[in-house]
């Protein structure tokens, strides 16, 4: 855990730039890298212009740590030509998360 979903991105391009994604997140909230894994999500936003946002699924983090890695994940996306860059935290509790049916 952390999960990142992505969507407004093209499945092939975010698989060219998911590691770059990951090591943004394991740097920004100080976790390991095998903890993060990256999703696409082709979910299309029909009301408007297509826009770029990114879910980050994990156990609650302090306001510091989610700012550093909103911040992380805009910059890259941003340094790869995206124009506006939506994060949103989902958060749960750990005893809510299983392994192998083995909860935190």
């Amino acid at each position: 855990m952390p999960h990142v979903t992505v969507r407004g991105v093209q499945e092939q391009e975010l698989k060219t730039i998911a590691q770059e994604l990951k090591m943004a997140v394991v740097e920004a909230a100080q976790t390991r890298e095998e903890w993060v894994k990256i999703f696409y999500s082709p979910i299309r936003r029909v009301d408007a212009a297509e826009e770029v946002a990114v879910d980050v699924y994990w156990m609650h983090r302090p306001q510091e740590v989610c700012d550093k890695v909103a911040a992380a994940l805009t910059d890259l996306l941003k340094a790869k030509g995206k124009d506006f860059v939506q994060v949103t935290f989902t958060e749960f509790p750990g005893e809510h998360f299983y392994e192998d049916n083995v909860h935190y």
